[in-house]
Order: C-alpha cells, then sequence, then structure tokens
C-alpha cells in the first residue's frame, strides 16, 4: 500500500510539473508573439515588456532579447539596444536564427556611435550568418557591396538591415521561430 502510495504521489508531482512547464512555455509563446507583433506595429515599447516577460520565461532562447534589442534600436535607446542584444548573444549555443539580428543591429548601433572597428567586425558577422541562411534575401547585396568596398553609409545600411530583418523575421514567425540558420 504504501509503495501504491509512493508512485501516487510521484505521479502527482510529475504531473505538476509537467503544468508549471507547459504554463511557461504558453507564456513565452504569447509574450513573443505579441511582443513581435508589436515591433512590426511599430509600438516598440509595448514590444519590449513583451519581449522581456518571454526572455525571462525561457533563459535559454535568444529571440526575445534580440528583437528587445532590435525594439529599443527603433526607439534611438543604443544604451538599451546593446544591452538586450548583449544578454541575447550569451544565449545562443551554436546555429541560432537571433544571431543574425543580434549582428545587425551590433553593427548599426557601432557605426551610429562612430566606433567603425566595432561595426565593420559586427556586419561581417552578419554579411556571413545571414548569407549562409536560407532565408536571406536580395537586401543582403547591398550589404555585402558596403561591407567589401569598406564604403559604409548609415542611412542606407540602416535601410537594407531593417528591410533584410523585416523579411527574415516574418519568414521565422511562419515557420517557427527556433529554425536555425545555415
Amino acid at each position: 500500500m504504501k509503495k501504491m502510495s509512493a508512485v501516487g504521489v510521484v505521479l502527482v508531482l510529475f504531473m505538476v510539473a509537467s503544468c508549471a512547464s507547459t504554463g511557461n512555455f504558453a507564456v513565452y509563446r504569447s509574450n513573443l508573439q505579441d511582443g513581435y507583433t508589436d515591433l512590426v506595429g511599430r509600438q516598440y515599447q509595448a514590444a519590449i515588456q513583451k519581449l522581456v516577460v518571454a526572455g525571462q520565461m525561457d533563459t535559454t532562447k535568444a529571440m526575445p532579447l534580440a528583437l528587445a534589442g532590435q525594439a529599443a534600436y527603433q526607439m534611438g535607446n543604443y544604451a538599451q539596444a546593446t544591452q538586450y542584444l548583449a544578454q541575447a548573444e550569451t544565449r545562443v549555443k551554436g546555429p541560432d536564427a537571433a544571431y543574425v539580428i543580434i549582428k545587425g543591429y551590433q553593427s548599426l548601433i557601432a557605426f551610429r556611435e562612430n566606433k567603425r572597428e566595432e561595426g565593420m567586425t559586427a556586419l561581417g558577422e552578419y554579411v556571413r550568418v545571414y548569407g549562409q541562411s536560407k532565408l536571406a534575401d536580395k537586401s543582403l547585396i547591398p550589404v555585402q557591396a558596403m561591407y567589401k568596398s569598406g564604403n559604409i553609409v548609415v542611412p542606407q545600411l540602416e535601410r537594407e538591415i531593417n528591410e533584410g530583418m523585416a523579411f527574415y523575421e516574418m519568414k521565422l514567425q511562419q515557420w517557427g521561430w527556433d529554425v536555425a540558420t545555415g
């Protein structure tokens, strides 16, 4: 009888733990989706709030913080964007779709802050990784040309990266945020 009770207790604890993790995943997923919707709708502060919650619900995923960094960049808050992008980068383990976003916006921030060497390094990674992605679009061509020539025109670079990331993120949303690059 005691053995049956012990098995029953273990099963109940397992079910409670499963529900808790399922609940966290649901909160993660809804905040990631709603935050992305706000980002696309240019509701940047609302996007950041939801994406940070998603990042807290799953501390292994880089995507929510990469998108929060992008939203902060769009608001012109480069310090906050840098913080979110750096936090996201610590979560990247191997191929990660968020890495393209991280490097794209790190390069833009560096160029905006007149840190050319840092910008070129981040841009080189963006070009390399986005170029290997199955989700890359035509916006990469002028970015590659700027990178190869070293002639960086920041407003044009920003336009191309924003366009490329809008396409990239739309595809990620359709196919699943965890689609790896490469």
